[in-house]
């Protein structure tokens, strides 16, 4: 029987394990946390309030989504759909992504109809602008006032840079919408897990093949006791840097109490403000007391470079830089046939839930397919 090591308990490490050990492969899945499920990890409060320890993970997809069907087999689901509004400077929320609430609440104007809204978002574009990077982009969709108020600022304190310095991509989740739809994605799907996300990967761990260490560091000494490696570590780090370091951000993560409901679950900081967003968890369905009495926990998320939060990896900083760093590392890991990198870290790449598992999905399969034949 093959042996595999698998590191990282989240998503990526978690579906691999799972395919595999399906497949008669036998596995150690190990995590450098005390806990499973990676940054989706939730727990119960001693008020009874669901927390996201890192920040609100929220599922969806499309209704056919190979992701809903792997993931149906290890949880139920309650329906939420997630609505997120912005504080503006007069204090008052508005909602996000930008509709046609939010011209209105902006410009101070009535919009009528869905073609006045989008004759009004017209006028104000930079349509002669072709962007090549994120603030090029805003310019191009929103034009300056609304890139001022939305997307400067929160752009600036979530990367630590420019806009002008990040890759198109970063610019572009959110869409723009001329009716007065308050949610925030727009999949067929979308949901939580009725009793958290924990819950979700003790199941899918559950598994006569699967052995799992936590508070365990991956070392290199490790690859010889097994016959292949899958690594949810930073890929430059695995190589010692040798091409230079990845840029990542990082967040800190403040819990407080509150003594009022805010207006949605979640409410962005698009100013100059430290924080980026507050979330409100007893509005999440899946929390279990909803209306425990007048204080409710909320989390201020705090952006901040690596250095600040050391071993703590959210957001990979997409630049053409950094891109051409991480393609010599992905180039430089195909000749090693033990090893596999995965998850945001091995893959340098934010990976909404949904795409985690499927393309985690796709690399169980081949490696199956592979070692087959």
């Amino acid at each position: 029987m093959h042996r595999i090591l698998i590191v990282g308990a989240g998503f990526a490490g978690a579906t691999i394990a799972r395919l595999l050990a399906e497949n008669g492969y036998k596995i150690l899945l190990i995590d450098k946390r005390h806990h499973i499920g990676g940054n989706a990890y939730d727990y119960i409060n001693s008020k009874s309030e669901r927390i996201h320890k890192y920040g609100p993970h929220l599922f969806h997809c499309n209704n056919k989504d190979p992701s809903l069907k792997f993931l149906n087999r290890f949880t139920e689901w309650v329906e939420y759909k997630h609505k997120v509004r912005a504080i503006l400077e007069n204090g008052k929320t508005t909602p996000l992504p930008i509709n046609r609430t939010t011209l209105e609440d902006v410009f101070n104007i009535s919009l009528r109809t869905e073609m006045e809204t989008i004759n009004f978002l017209s006028s104000l574009r930079l349509n002669k602008i072709n962007p090549k990077n994120s603030d090029e982009l805003f310019l191009a969709s929103y034009g300056e006032k609304i890139s001022n108020i939305f997307f400067r600022p929160y752009t600036e304190k979530m990367w630590g840079m420019n806009a002008k310095e990040l890759e198109l991509s970063i610019g572009a989740r959110l869409p723009f919408r001329a009716d007065r739809n308050p949610y925030y994605f727009n999949d067929s799907f979308q949901a939580l897990p009725k009793n958290g996300y924990k819950e979700i990967f003790k199941n899918m761990i559950n598994h006569e093949n699967i052995s799992i260490s936590l508070n365990t560091n991956f070392q290199k000494s490790m690859e010889k006791d097994f016959d292949h490696c899958f690594l949810s570590i930073p890929i430059d780090q695995y190589f010692n840097n040798c091409f230079g370091e990845l840029p990542y951000r990082s967040i800190i993560f403040e819990n407080k109490e509150i003594n009022y409901t805010q207006d949605a679950p979640v409410i962005n900081f698009t100013d100059k403000n430290v924080y980026t967003r507050s979330t409100q968890w007893s509005l999440f369905p899946n929390s279990p007391n909803k209306n425990q009495n007048d204080n409710y926990t909320i989390t201020l998320e705090k952006p901040c470079s690596i250095a600040q939060n050391k071993g703590e990896y959210y957001y990979p900083v997409k630049t053409k830089k950094s891109r051409k760093i991480y393609e010599k590392y992905k180039k430089k890991s195909e000749n090693l046939k033990k090893i596999t990198f995965i998850g945001r870290t091995g893959l340098f790449m934010y990976i909404d839930m949904a795409p985690a598992v499927n393309i985690h999905i796709k690399i169980a399969n081949d490696f199956i397919k592979e070692n087959c034949s």
